[in-house]
């Protein structure tokens, strides 16, 4: 078995170490994870099973609140520390509620955004093995749809027949569910098993441009115009479509929401060999201040840092 193809029977031997980094969570952090622990084994075991629900319901409303405020934070190092406790609860969550969409969700975005900070060779097994995490939780949520769920494991035909029915309620699914898919591929591209994933990708990202291809900012778009840019020719990689999806990424954060600049230097600039507008690129996303998109303050800041290391390899990618 390939190394690329060892992750998808992933299993504890091939975890690998992570060095883990002493926790910044402030005092309020501190209560919500206390708050969660009453909320999921204090209730349930005063009330009877038939009140874990309710508690894990109580818990969904604090984790979106949660998410908006580590969104809108710049300070990634504390990011860090707290990203695979506020995972640990989710999964915990999820283990008591696993029918819950909404759930599914958060942790599909949550392993995607924590993947990104370790999206580099130095760490591809570990950021593969989150994103493949992700993917799971997204699929798990696009199965509400029966009809995807039925689909999934057909042939493409069969696969691209089951997108069309998904509607604007399964779009956060798809996106998440693409956004880690598309990521992983994205780390394999020297594997043919991977390789051969790409246009069930697409078709779920088509499907999920034509419901809304603004959603987070634009994300579809900046997915797609990825996939075209890394993609092989045989495959229908496509530089002019790569662009153009990046143009509309662009337009609907008026060029704010700066994961679309790095990307579009990371793969398009790189696929087309453009060394001026690859620097051009990088250097618009460091220069642009915290305060440009408030409510994405941390994924800009990812997407600076990411710039900054990039930028570094220059002379090895052209």
């Amino acid at each position: 078995m390939g190394r690329a193809a060892a992750y998808f029977d992933y299993s504890v031997e091939n975890r690998r170490p992570v060095k883990v980094m002493r926790s910044t969570f402030d005092p309020v952090a501190r209560r919500t994870l206390l708050l969660a622990g009453v909320c999921v084994l204090v209730l349930p075991a005063l009330f009877g099973c038939s009140k874990t629900k309710l508690a894990v319901g109580a818990m969904v409303p604090i984790l979106e609140n949660t998410k908006l405020a580590a969104f809108s934070s710049n300070d990634i190092r504390t990011f860090t520390a707290a990203a695979p406790s506020n995972i640990l609860l989710i999964e915990g969550l999820i283990r008591t509620e696993p029918a819950n969409r909404s759930l599914r969700v958060t942790a599909s975005m949550s392993y995607f955004s924590y993947a990104f900070l370790f999206d580099d060779p130095a760490d591809e097994g570990y950021a593969s093995m989150l994103y493949l995490k992700g993917l799971e939780h997204g699929k798990s949520a696009l199965f509400e749809n029966e009809k995807m769920r039925s689909a999934w494991d057909k042939p493409f035909d069969g696969f691209v027949e089951g997108t069309k029915h998904l509607t604007a309620k399964d779009l956060e699914s798809a996106v998440w569910t693409v956004a880690n898919w598309s990521q992983f591929i994205a780390l394999h591209l020297d594997s043919t098993q991977v390789l051969t994933q790409i246009p069930r990708v697409v078709a779920l990202l088509e499907r999920a441009i034509q419901i809304d291809g603004t959603y987070f900012e634009g994300l579809p778009f900046m997915i797609m115009g990825s996939l075209h840019a890394f993609r092989p020719p045989l495959m229908g990689g496509d530089p002019e479509a790569s662009r153009k999806n990046f143009d509309a990424a662009f337009g609907v954060s008026e060029g704010k929401f700066l994961l679309a600049s790095y990307f579009y230097a990371r793969f398009y600039c790189y696929r087309v060999q453009d060394v001026d507008e690859f620097e051009k690129w990088l250097n618009y996303v460091l220069e642009q201040p915290d305060s440009i998109m408030p409510e994405y303050r941390l994924l800009n800041a990812m997407a600076k840092q990411k710039a900054a290391s990039l930028l570094k390899e220059k002379d090895e990618l052209f």
